[in-house]
């Protein structure tokens, strides 16, 4: 990877004017927190800056609107008369929602990302997939883009650190990752708040869902799973298809090797979310589904079929991966 490919970034977004930041669907703690670091940063540069969210921002990653004025949620469901697209923390066109297909005339101009399942979205990319965040990545390139830090910017990056590392214990967590969030804390952000806020505080609907979750748990030679249907989340009152991390809870039980959580959006549309120990690479199962991510790490939102008829087959091919991988070891 050339240190010139940033040189090439820094200049397209110095020529542009009115710039696009897009988060990816169901966005999480680093897609909100790299969409408004680099937005904020851009605007603090001059830049006007339009931030894009298909699905809501989940109620946890909105403390982050405190740095607004009278804080307003910036997000809008598509850009107006933008010229220059940018998509951090996104592997594929297609998770930034509908927009790109509808208008296949207009490209992402810039990607910045981390997820080894990314070929390449834009005309420009930064991918680091040893990185465990796109804010991580952001966090390391906005010097050489020509953009400053403040209080705002730091706490934005933070928060996607913490909740892209559970808090710094993936297994993708390395040195780099803890100096960044040194240098953050250096910067302004306050590491006990956007914690707590970000990835420890739960409410009572999320308590629910866990409670759900592990009574439909199972386990099987390494495996475990559970299923969240439409029904139980609205019984639930949860109308966020985030999942408060259950998924990593389930990937904590002794003798699990990987964890997969199925969670039903409609009766065509299943979000699958996978996590694994190292040595198990769950991307290379998601990929299968339409879906990538990391080797610890991934998920996938299969449409045009029914959940009941999905899991099987996702649990038959996760099974395969962790048979092929035992055997190496």
């Amino acid at each position: 990877m050339l240190r010139d490919d940033l040189q090439l970034i820094r200049k397209r977004l110095e020529a542009a004017e009115n710039i696009a930041i897009f988060a990816h669907l169901m966005p999480d703690g680093d897609s909100v927190g790299s969409v408004l670091a680099l937005g904020w940063a851009l605007e603090d540069a001059g830049k006007k800056v339009q931030y894009i969210a298909q699905d809501p921002i989940p109620e946890r990653y909105q403390f982050l609107f405190q740095f607004i004025p009278g804080g307003k949620n910036p997000f809008i469901p598509e850009p107006v008369g933008a010229d220059c697209y940018v998509t951090p923390d996104i592997s594929s066109a297609d998770r930034a929602g509908a927009f790109f297909q509808e208008h296949p005339e207009i490209p992402v101009d810039i990607c910045i990302d981390h997820h080894v399942s990314n070929q390449g979205v834009g005309k420009l990319n930064w991918i680091v997939p040893e990185s465990p965040a796109a804010c991580e990545v952001l966090n390391a390139i906005l010097p050489e883009l020509g953009l400053s830090f403040s209080k705002r910017i730091s706490s934005a990056l933070l928060c996607g650190i913490i909740t892209d590392t559970n808090s710094f214990s993936n297994s993708n967590v390395c040195a780099s990752s803890l100096r960044a969030a040194a240098d953050l804390i250096d910067k302004g952000a306050d590491i006990f708040y956007i914690n707590h806020l970000a990835y420890k505080e739960h409410t009572i609907q999320e308590m629910d869902f866990w409670r759900v979750g592990m009574t439909n748990m199972k386990i099987d030679d390494g495996l475990a799973w559970s299923v969240i249907t439409k029904a139980e989340r609205e019984a639930m009152g949860i109308i966020t298809t985030d999942d408060p991390g259950f998924v990593n809870y389930m990937g904590n039980t002794s003798g699990v090797k990987v964890s997969v959580l199925f969670i039903e959006l409609d009766e065509l549309t299943t979000k699958i979310s996978w996590r694994s120990l190292p040595g198990y690479n769950v991307a290379e199962v998601a990929v299968c589904f339409d879906g990538g991510g990391h080797k610890a790490a991934s998920g996938a939102t299969v449409r045009g079929q029914r959940m009941t008829d999905l899991i099987p087959a996702v649990l038959a091919r996760t099974k395969e991966m962790i048979t092929r991988s035992s055997e190496q070891k």
